[in-house]
């Protein structure tokens, strides 16, 4: 028998809850069925959802018959690429990006990225009372691509509103597959973007954006829309996951005394509280894929042309993957998870979110003698986890000399 659920009713209570956790709130679903039919409030679809880890890795391995190409535009082209194409589009733009991702290269930023963190870091502290979420974990990331894109850090809300609007209209990508609901907010920001864009052709320099003006997809040069299209990409993709992540960690630390003193102690242990933050808070719960051919997945029946989510939060926290997945266990033997994906979309920009994390908590850490969570957190749940308010009371550091 096919089980039904409702994914926002199910998920609500973590939105005012901040002690609540994703693995109890899907393990009752878990333990019924691997693949289950999703109702989602605002959307007229009846979706399929993967929810174990197995079912969820089958799905994101076969783009033959689960197809990214969701949310496209009006010729039907995709409307984000390559994060909503499929071969033999996805892998042309994807080989013109990869160079600018690996570790070594966005490590190039460390030294931009701190400074940004470090005065962030000092603002707050020196308030003693803020709203984490609105005075840092927004506009952190946000600040962060400024530097990777090569535009002025002073463009950041430009870049933040943009991506608010986005997602007001997309519900996350879940609402309404092959819309051209993108269409307002891409039109609004595309002049902005082509002055970038032109500002790097006058004025070169070694960045992404003039990766896209001098690099080449299939033979041939890029016109000003692509490029444009992709910059707008790298602005949505390097915003809203390392936001929501660095707000949910931060919640975790805020409410665990003992786990700030152990990593004050031992900072080399940070990148593990984050991957395991990653894991049992994934970000990004859920994205979408069209179903291209009948297939059978987890004993359930698709036909081609039903959408199908891939719901990481849920493989994330799968009990039949990782033993008891509700305890955040920074010594957690098996670091993996699918925060960032997996496969042909594994997340382009995951080094430089890892940096951003990693910057952000040491900073954090190394600057207070504690923080604790002063009133009423406002989280949302599905299909993205986030913080939306979170009231801190930080207290500075005895040193007054800090790293």
């Amino acid at each position: 028998m096919t089980v039904r659920w409702n994914a926002t009713k199910a998920m609500r209570h973590l939105d005012s809850d901040p002690t609540a956790g994703t693995a109890e709130a899907y393990g009752e679903l878990l333990a019924k069925c691997p693949v289950a039919r999703v109702e989602v409030e605002g959307s007229k679809v009846d979706w399929w959802a993967a929810l174990s880890h197995a079912e969820l890795t089958t799905v994101l391995r076969d783009f033959r018959k689960m197809s990214s190409t969701v949310t496209t535009e009006r010729d039907g082209t995709p409307a984000i690429i390559p994060l909503f194409a499929d071969p033999p589009l996805h892998s042309g733009f994807r080989k013109l990006l990869n160079p600018n991702f690996p570790p070594e290269v966005v490590g190039r930023l460390e030294d931009g990225i701190r400074k940004i963190a470090v005065e962030m870091v000092d603002a707050i502290v020196a308030a003693g009372e803020v709203d984490f979420a609105g005075s840092f974990s927004y506009p952190y990331p946000t600040r962060v691509l400024c530097l990777f894109l090569g535009v002025p850090e002073s463009d950041w809300p430009v870049h933040h509103e943009f991506v608010l609007a986005i997602d007001r209209l997309s519900n996350s990508n879940l609402s309404d597959p092959e819309s051209v609901m993108f269409e307002e907010p891409f039109r609004d920001i595309a002049p902005y973007v082509l002055k970038v864009v032109q500002d790097h052709r006058e004025n070169p320099r070694d960045d992404i954006i003039n990766s896209f003006i001098t690099g080449q997809v299939d033979g041939r040069s890029l016109s000003d829309y692509e490029i444009v299209k992709l910059t707008i990409a790298m602005m949505l993709a390097g915003h809203a996951t390392t936001t929501a992540a660095l707000a949910n960690t931060v919640l975790r630390l805020a409410q665990d005394p003992e786990l700030q003193d152990r990593l004050r102690a031992e900072p080399h242990r940070i990148p593990d509280a984050t991957e395991e933050s990653l894991r049992i808070d994934t970000p990004q719960q859920s994205l979408s894929r069209k179903c291209l051919a009948d297939t059978e997945l987890g004993g359930e029946k698709i036909s081609a042309g039903e959408y199908v989510l891939v719901n990481y939060g849920s493989a994330n926290v799968d009990p039949a993957r990782y033993p008891d997945p509700g305890k955040f266990d920074i010594d957690r033997a098996d670091k993996s998870h699918l925060a960032f994906g997996f496969g042909l979309h594994a997340c382009l920009g995951q080094h430089l979110a890892r940096l951003d994390l990693r910057i952000a908590i040491e900073e954090l850490l190394a600057r207070t003698s504690s923080f604790s969570v002063n009133g009423d957190v406002v989280r949302r749940s599905w299909p993205v986890l986030s913080v939306n308010e979170m009231p801190l009371q930080l207290n500075a550091a005895a040193s007054a000399e800090v790293k």
